[in-house]
């Protein structure tokens, strides 16, 4: 099971996340072109490599277009507060704008639970409905770029699971609108209460609320590394420097070391667990429905099959792959949206062809085609449905027309 590690032996914030990830061979190109999926304007996205104390980063920025710039490591996020001449989104707003943009249900539902944790912790602090959470136009633009942005690279790098290190979260005091607080400050406090936390070498803010809000909301476990195969290494450079002390985010990719030791056997094969259930008393809209949330929920897969059942009656058996580390969500979701009364489950192997993401620019506009292998040697290509049907509508073209081209450009 792939495993992306968290160390984060100098805090964490979204734009060093995303560092990380980039670093690790997230493709900015690919990253720009989901984030122009929401309706978001007035800014720029950068990447660059730079060094931290003699280690090499990627540094993630934002610019706003008036060149209103903000310190991603200074606990800019502390919301609520109010400033003239200033747009304010409300986290209601935010999350229904994530909701009905054209991102992949498994993005969608990853900068969904981040930024509903952010609200509600913010909300805590201030004693705020989470989803009156206000948000101002800086501190607007900065989260939900590095919330969805972070989504979007968990989502391309193909992440099943979350583990982290403990945290450093520095010390001392931070300046906000709202007076002087210690660190880690409320919100990123609340964030951080399943985790284990430390404080050593720099007397400043390390954790920034959406740092700990991406936490809070993957990671599946707090832990020590160990018993793993790490695979990749990835590191995010955040914006304060430090004499002698690298102001960086560790991102590992890891493998079990028992899924390791099985790859002589069977090339890339992991365990699933697949949920079943009898249904023979549920509309066609419902189905549609459910099989849509249990996408969101993180299943893998979805289908209905037609079933005759007992006497004679017509039905349905409703299917679900789910990774090991969501069955039970997805099974109470089946529960709370189904008619059934009983849901079987049960591991299953799985082998898998390496799956990755090219990006292709065509007349019309760049779309993703979605590539898999076996030993190297790529045996399907099959272009993003959304990219093209996107293209479609907006250009007037038959949908086959555009993944046609779309396969021609990545043939070329």
């Amino acid at each position: 099971m792939k495993t992306l590690y968290f160390d984060c032996f100098s805090g964490i914030s979204g734009d060093m996340t995303i560092g990380a990830l980039l670093d690790l061979g997230l493709d900015f190109e690919y990253l720009k072109a989901e984030l122009r999926k929401l309706p978001l304007e007035g800014y720029q996205v950068t990447a660059s490599r730079v060094v931290r104390s003699n280690i090499s980063a990627m540094k993630f920025d934002v610019a706003l277009d008036d060149h209103r710039s903000h310190e991603h490591d200074h606990g800019h996020h502390h919301e609520g507060h109010h400033e003239p001449h200033h747009h304010h989104h409300k986290a209601s707003q935010i999350l229904s704008m994530i909701q009905g943009s054209g991102l992949n249900a498994n993005t969608k539902r990853i900068a969904h639970a981040i930024f509903t944790k952010l609200a509600i912790s913010e909300g805590k602090v201030h004693h705020v409905p989470p989803e009156d959470v206000e948000f101002h136009e800086v501190g607007a633009v900065d989260s939900i770029v590095d919330t969805v942005g972070a989504a979007i690279g968990f989502d391309a790098l193909g992440i099943e699971k979350f583990a982290c290190s403990p945290i450093n979260v520095g010390s001392g005091f931070i300046h906000c609108q709202h007076g002087i607080y210690p660190v880690p400050a409320p919100a990123t406090a609340d964030l951080l209460r399943n985790a284990t936390i430390y404080s050593k070498h720099v007397a400043t803010e390390l954790v920034t609320p959406t740092g700990a809000a991406i936490l809070a909301a993957v990671v599946d476990e707090f832990r020590v590394l160990d018993g793993v195969a790490v695979e990749q290494i990835g590191y995010g450079a955040g914006t304060k420097e430090f004499q002698d002390f690298p102001n960086c985010l560790r991102l590992l990719v890891c493998t079990d070391q028992k899924v390791v030791a099985q790859k002589h056997e069977a090339p890339a094969a992991d365990t699933i667990v697949v949920l079943e259930a009898n249904i023979d008393d549920m509309t066609a809209q419902n189905f549609a429905y459910v099989c849509d949330r249990l996408l969101e929920e993180g299943a893998l897969d979805v289908c209905t099959i037609p079933a005759q059942m007992k006497k004679g009656r017509p039905g349905h058996l409703l299917q679900v792959l789910a990774p090991p580390n969501r069955w039970q969500k997805i099974e109470r979701l089946i529960f709370e949206e189904t008619t059934t009364i009983g849901v079987r489950h049960y591991p299953a192997a799985r082998s898998a062809l390496e799956r990755e993401l090219i990006r292709v620019e065509t007349v019309h506009g760049p779309i993703a085609i979605k590539v898999s292998r076996l030993d190297g040697k790529v045996v399907n290509s099959t272009p993003e449905y959304e990219d093209c049907a996107k293209i479609a509508r907006e250009k007037g073209i038959p949908l086959k027309d555009v993944q046609a081209l779309a396969l021609r450009e990545f043939l070329k």
